[in-house]
């Protein structure tokens, strides 16, 4: 699922005022991965809660699939092949993160099912119940993170002299 957030002008101006005052584009880009991190906190629980639990079936850690859930900022490739501009915007990963090929597979084959298994979707679900509330605290999580970097670049002026 890809959603694109429209209606963010005043963050969008905000991450340009960061970047005029630091020179870098990836104070901005952190503070959104940090951001964005945090808003899908709730949906990482709720897949991991809604995951099918089954005491054999572990990864090659030793962790069952509800153990597995994380946000991570995709690989430039993915980024690239999404049409997302890694200089310019932010693209995080959340879902099942297992250990092993089998793992990796399972995880989707529970998702959507076999010929032989119903799916036994927990992803789908926990995107319906908590998607609307990811995006609704989104924006006042970036506007954390940017007063929070302008806050560090502040300090760290002050140190300097």
């Amino acid at each position: 699922m890809k959603v694109d957030l429209k209606g963010f002008k005043g963050v969008e101006e905000a991450l340009v005022e960061l970047e005029q005052i630091t020179g870098k584009t990836t104070t901005g880009r952190n503070a959104l991965t940090r951001a964005g991190t945090k808003a899908l906190g709730r949906l990482r629980e709720r897949m991991a809660a809604l995951a099918p639990y089954d005491a054999q079936d572990r990864d090659g850690d030793g962790n069952h699939l509800r153990d597995t859930m994380r946000t991570q900022p995709a690989r430039a490739k993915l980024a690239r092949a999404m049409g997302v501009d890694r200089k310019s915007g932010v693209v995080l990963l959340t879902g099942p993160a297992p250990v092993g090929k089998r793992a990796r597979a399972n995880a989707g084959w529970q998702e959507f099912g076999t010929v032989k298994m119903p799916a036994k979707s927990y992803v789908r679900s926990a995107a319906d119940a908590e998607g609307d509330r990811v995006v609704d605290e989104l924006e006042g999580l970036i506007a954390q993170e940017i007063e929070a970097a302008k806050a560090r670049i502040a300090r760290k002026a002050a140190r300097r002299g």
